[in-house]
């Protein structure tokens, strides 16, 4: 393993773009929200630019809060970390490499993790997670292949408290993560761009044409169908959101019918029919807070309280 001191932000930007980094594995797999290894493969090769997420409500947040968070486990559970600068390398797997949140006293690797509302995937008793999405998990499982630690830390800030899950290390996976890479870099190599999923890459797709010198062209008619196929689901999507609106009220009236039976009140709910279920979750109002004397009588970031509900 080795350490690359990050001299600054540029730099480690530069170092990103040349490796597989912990945010990027899960889009090898097919695991990650946010990228797909066409995604990866246009960036890492150089055909697209990196999508800019610095604007990004939530990376902000996230960005910011982390120390805090970090802070807030090292207190709770008397484990001292430190925040990493530096770069983290695998010897035997070239350009493979991760920059870790934070580290303890004993080098495990600790990724901390945010969410504005209470994510599926996420399970815990007390304050420890006993499952967790898994492209968290193997973002954990890539940070060990980095380092010799026989373990990591996934902390994260669920329902306003930091919980967290020990996650040892696996040899099976991250063999199975150190195969990936080498197979992406090769395909780099060779000039053998993954098959596009129009569906997921549709976003990017976009974000590529921003980036295309734009000019007048005439397709052939075998590709009118794709025009005839976009005006029509544009209309379908329009009654299917009317249908999927009156359906979840259908189910809410019925659930709510049911619930006031019990005569009991929770935060979080389930809702099970079958092989389907319905989560309901309440988010508490946030009242604000009254900030120095200055400003003592003003109240900012009010939020009054709501409910999720997801179906699946």
């Amino acid at each position: 393993m080795a350490h690359i001191q990050v001299r600054d932000e540029a730099h480690w930007h530069e170092l990103r773009a040349k490796h597989i980094g912990g945010s990027d594995i899960a889009g090898l797999f097919g695991l990650s929200s946010f990228t797909t290894r066409w995604q990866l493969w246009m960036e890492k090769s150089g055909r697209m630019s990196p999508e800019d997420i610095s604007g990004n409500k939530s990376v902000q947040a996230g960005t910011f809060l982390e120390s805090g968070i970090a802070a807030w486990a090292a207190h709770r559970w008397k484990m001292p970390v430190t925040k990493v600068n530096d770069y983290y390398t695998v010897d035997d797997c070239p350009g493979m490499g991760a920059s870790f949140d934070f580290v303890t006293e004993g080098g495990h690797p600790v990724e901390i993790k945010w969410s504005s509302t209470f994510a599926d995937g996420w399970e815990y008793e007390g304050d420890v997670i006993t499952d967790a999405p898994e492209n968290y998990i193997l973002q954990v499982q890539h940070q060990l292949a980095c380092t010799d630690a026989e373990y990591g830390w996934l902390v994260a800030l669920l329902r306003d408290e930091p919980r967290r899950m020990k996650i040892p290390r696996n040899e099976n996976i991250i063999n199975a993560i150190k195969a990936e890479v080498r197979a992406f870099w090769q395909s780099i190599e060779d000039g053998f761009e993954p098959e596009v999923d129009y569906s997921a890459d549709a976003e990017a797709i976009g974000r590529l044409m921003e980036q295309t010198p734009i000019t007048d062209i005439t397709l052939g008619g075998e590709y009118e169908q794709l025009f005839i196929d976009y005006v029509k689901a544009t209309e379908d999507e329009k009654v299917a959101k009317a249908i999927k609106d009156s359906t979840k009220a259908e189910i809410l009236i019925v659930a709510r019918a049911e619930m006031l039976k019990q005569n009991t009140s929770q935060d979080k709910a389930k809702v099970v029919c079958g092989s389907r279920k319905m989560s309901i979750s309440t988010v508490k109002p946030n009242f604000g807070t009254t900030i120095t004397e200055e400003m003592v009588g003003e109240v900012i970031n009010t939020r009054k309280g709501y409910q999720t509900v997801r179906i699946s």
